[in-house]
């Protein structure tokens, strides 16, 4: 069992994303009063382009989508917080940077679900995208276009940074290592560095049967030691009964893995809770208070 408390989750989707619909956002914010979450940041899905456009938030939504998380501010004691999670496509950098200018969102995931056309996220072009090469071409290729949304400064934290492996089991692949990573990934890790971008501990995978955590455990230590500094967790749950799920092993996966804190975000600028301070301490209050400056 872990020692940590439930204490945020910083990937939450609700109705507007396709495959939430039935999932409001008092349905979540009832879920985090239940659960004792401190802190709920909601990143429904917005797309701006491709194939995939109406899976996700429309831009005649947004504002719909803000107030309804405000109202909900007004009668909860849980922290709330206004985000997106956003596919990344070249393309649509502009696309991109025009919405998130507009509108005062407080936290952005950028994603990568589309890789030259073929989506990861779904089981049969996930086999066309792996079919009929080695795995580390498919990784790299993969790698390319996730360092290329980093270099976008678009976001701040790039989400599940190995989905590519959703599929693998299912395709017959053994369980992904850090070893099947080629040497991009050490590139990576240096441009989330210089670029002051943070990557998210994603649980859902363990949720679906994908193995460990995305991403696997020695690339968060592997991101430590390169000097990145924020590092959010989540559930990316798109129902209410999984909102928190596994988020105190999260936790101790980032002590283990060297990290003293765990970020959190409000208008797009973070700050660091400690992980001490986020133990389980019974009916104690922390000796100190949660949110510490990130030193950057």
């Amino acid at each position: 069992m872990s020692e940590y408390e439930r204490a945020f989750d910083y990937h939450v989707h609700e109705r507007h994303s396709q495959d939430a619909t039935e999932t409001s956002v008092k349905d979540i914010v009832k879920a985090a009063e239940a659960r004792r979450l401190v802190e709920v940041a909601f990143t429904t899905h917005m797309i701006t382009g491709g194939v995939d456009h109406g899976f996700g938030l429309q831009p005649d939504e947004i504002q719909g989508y803000l107030n309804e998380i405000y109202d909900a501010q007004e009668d909860t004691g849980v922290t709330l917080r206004t985000g997106v999670e956003v596919d990344y496509f070249p393309e649509e950098e502009r696309n991109i940077e025009r919405v998130l200018d507009e509108y005062p969102f407080d936290f952005v995931l950028g994603s990568v679900h589309r890789v030259n056309g073929l989506s990861i996220a779904t089981r049969d072009e996930a086999a066309m995208f792996f079919g009929g090469r080695p795995l580390r071409e498919s990784i790299d290729e993969y790698l390319k276009v996730w360092n290329m949304a980093i270099e976008s400064s678009l976001f701040d934290v790039m989400a599940h940074p190995d989905y590519f492996k959703k599929y693998l089991p299912a395709l017959g692949y053994p369980e992904l290592t850090f070893s099947d990573f080629t040497p991009r990934i050490y590139d990576s890790f240096d441009k989330l560095a210089s670029y002051g971008i943070g990557f998210e501990v994603n649980t859902s995978s363990t949720r679906h049967g994908s193995g460990a955590f995305f991403p696997v455990n020695d690339f968060v230590r592997g991101a430590r030691l390169a000097g990145v500094k924020t590092i959010t967790v989540g559930s990316d749950t798109h129902a209410a009964n999984t909102l928190g799920f596994n988020i105190p092993e999260a936790l101790s996966l980032l002590e283990a893995s060297g990290y003293e804190e765990v970020s959190v975000f409000r208008g797009r600028r973070r700050a660091g809770v400690r992980l001490e301070n986020l133990r389980n301490r019974g009916a104690e209050p922390p000796a100190e208070p949660l949110l510490q400056p990130l030193a950057f």
